[in-house]
């Protein structure tokens, strides 16, 4: 059975957005205290299986992924997103400076 993904279980119901890390920096940024030190941040680990997590906690919430270090790839952060929106996300932007403009991908859910 997919468990939450690191740091998951301590995100409060009220924080208003997600940020989830993604690269090989992924575990040092989620855990850091002087960046984005405003919200509880979570991780997907390099290599891990996407649907080896829980994507649950992102219902009605909006998510930023960030991608730092050696980066994901483009057709894994698409399928990154297009699980979170599966799962209720509101919308999933990226930012991640490689890709060159921020991506932003909105659930059909959202828009009606």
């Amino acid at each position: 059975m997919p468990k939450l993904p690191p740091y998951a279980k301590n995100i409060p119901n009220n924080q208003e957005y997600i940020i989830i890390c993604t690269g090989s920096e992924a575990w040092s940024r989620a855990q850091s205290i002087s960046w984005m030190n405003e919200v509880v941040k979570t991780l997907l680990p390099l290599g891990d299986a996407i649907n080896a997590y829980r994507w649950d906690f992102v219902y009605c919430k909006e998510v930023i992924l960030f991608s730092n270090g050696t980066l994901e790839t483009y057709d894994r952060l698409t399928e990154l997103s297009r699980s979170l929106l599966k799962h209720g996300a509101l919308k999933v932007l990226w930012c991640i400076p490689k890709f060159k403009r921020l991506m932003k991908f909105i659930s059909k859910e959202a828009t009606a």
